[in-house]
């Protein structure tokens, strides 16, 4: 079970959303929200109920069978969910309970506030907004002086912080089914009473993972966590830090008490150097893999593709076959053959594919049973269609930029239709075509055309991005886009 879970039965879930996360994707192209991630996970559709602002943390219910839809429908049209937010503001605080009431857009809204105390040089106000218009207690907030701190929108922070400092502290409702009361309390956010960007970003990835799940992922994303020339990743209990500038002081210290590794962006690390001795093993989606810090950039393990892998593993791919081309050390593939798969990995490294039975075997899973082909993908695609052979889903994950043995180099903004054009042909009727490139000159829309133009056979297409803790910078577009394909 995810940490954020608070409550799940047949009927019901109710989670802490982290601050930075949608209730749901505002367009097909922005990074999913907290309502499909979890969607995905359960394989099961979730009704959303009432919704919370990307920057506010908190309870969020969600409904799971037809009966909770229903009751949950009247309780919160009746205006019977009773729910209690706590924020806080570097302004004067009221002294006294005040209660808010002026329209918004238009619709009558009231708000009760009282304040709760102090956090630092913060102070404390507790809110239960009587009616649930947008930003109702941001603005009632601010319209009375008291600004929620860390609100970009409706004031002018002296100092950034790294969230809108509101939160959906609890939430009391009946359960449709049984009539009972619940009330699902969120606990305070590590950041209220230490509002800085390291224990956000730490606070923020704690919420999603379960380290006996999965203990690799990123803790820092440059500009989104506050750093806006460092990336730290997290390895088990390895950390590899990424610095596009000088080493970051603050970050240096914090981490100083685990095993650090250091790469400075500015001297690209050359060769692959990692001996067999100095891979370790991590987890992720309750898979293994071996990672190696003594390899340059390449760990053995590219992370912002793990919610792809686990899309692959929820499928059920028994008696299938997956061609996994550009496959480095073979996590798609072992993603593949543990949901029943038989795979055929594909690259150009003979070091690879050899770590890549490795990590077959650490998860008890016979390499000899699946296929793997030393070569040049482009090559190797041409020669496999002139075969006859055919998958019932082919992975297509290339470089940005390659070298190619034939002609001139491979660049994903501009030939990716073309790399998409030699595997259609290896894909089955009703099977399955996986687009993915991190090229970030390359928009969203410009890939799903690529794609479409090299696959004509595409019919319903999926699109997906980086993983919640591959955070991106306001304004930004997350660079890792991906399209799965069911072809006719």
């Amino acid at each position: 079970m995810e940490p954020l879970v608070l409550f799940e039965d047949d009927h019901l879930l109710a989670v802490n959303k982290p601050a930075g996360i949608n209730t749901h994707a505002p367009d097909r192209f922005a990074p999913e929200g907290l309502h499909e991630w979890l969607q995905r996970r359960r394989g099961q559709p979730l009704a959303i109920h009432h919704r919370l602002d990307k920057e506010t943390s908190g309870v969020l219910v969600f409904g799971k069978s037809t009966a909770a839809n229903r009751g949950l429908t009247e309780q919160f049209e009746a205006k019977a969910v009773r729910k209690t937010y706590l924020f806080l503001t570097a302004a004067a605080p009221p002294l006294k309970p005040l209660r808010a009431s002026s329209p918004i857009d238009g619709k009558p809204a009231t708000t009760s506030f009282e304040p709760a105390g102090h956090c630092g040089r913060f102070a404390l106000l507790r809110a239960a907004p009587e009616t649930g218009r947008t930003h109702q207690i941001r603005l009632h907030a601010a319209q009375n002086g008291f600004a929620v701190a860390g609100d970009v929108l409706y004031e002018t922070p002296v100092t950034p912080l790294p969230r809108l400092m509101l939160h959906a502290a609890s939430l009391e409702l009946r359960h449709p089914q049984t009539g009972q009361t619940l009330r699902f309390d969120a606990p305070t956010p590590a950041t209220f009473p230490t509002p800085d960007w390291l224990t956000a970003a730490r606070e923020f990835r704690t919420l999603l993972f379960d380290p006996a799940d999965t203990n690799a992922c990123r803790l820092i994303s440059g500009a989104a966590d506050g750093f806006p020339d460092a990336m730290v990743d997290r390895y088990a209990d390895r950390l590899l830090a990424q610095w596009y500038a000088q080493p970051n002081p603050a970050l240096r210290e914090a981490f100083a008490a685990g095993k650090l590794v250091e790469r400075s962006m500015e001297k690209q690390p050359t060769g692959e150097t990692a001996a067999p001795e100095a891979r370790f093993e991590i987890v992720e989606n309750g898979l293994k893999f071996l990672i190696s810090l003594d390899a340059g950039y390449s760990t053995g393990l590219f992370l912002d593709q793990r919610e792809n892998r686990r899309r692959l593993l929820a499928r059920n791919l028994r008696g299938k076959t997956v061609l996994n081309t550009f496959a480095y050390t073979c996590a798609f593939s072992v993603a593949a053959a543990r949901a029943g798969a038989v795979a055929t990995s594909l690259d150009l490294s003979k070091r690879y594919l050899d770590w890549g039975r490795d990590n077959f075997r650490l998860n008890g899973i016979n390499p000899e049973e699946h296929d793997f082909i030393y070569g040049d993908c482009f090559d190797w695609l041409a020669r496999l269609a002139k075969k006859g052979r055919s998958y019932d889903m082919v992975l297509l994950d290339p470089p940005t930029f390659s070298k190619v043995k034939k002609g001139r180099p491979f660049s994903a903004e501009k030939d990716y239709a073309k790399l998409v054009a030699l595997a259609e042909p290896l894909v089955k009727a009703g099977g399955t075509l996986f687009c993915s490139t991190n090229a970030r000159s390359l928009n969203p829309q410009r890939f799903m055309d690529a794609v479409q133009q090299g696959a004509p056979r595409a019919q319903r297409m999926e699109f997906a991005t980086q993983p919640f803790d591959f955070r991106v910078a306001s304004g930004e577009r997350p660079y890792l886009k991906t399209v799965w394909a069911e072809l006719d």
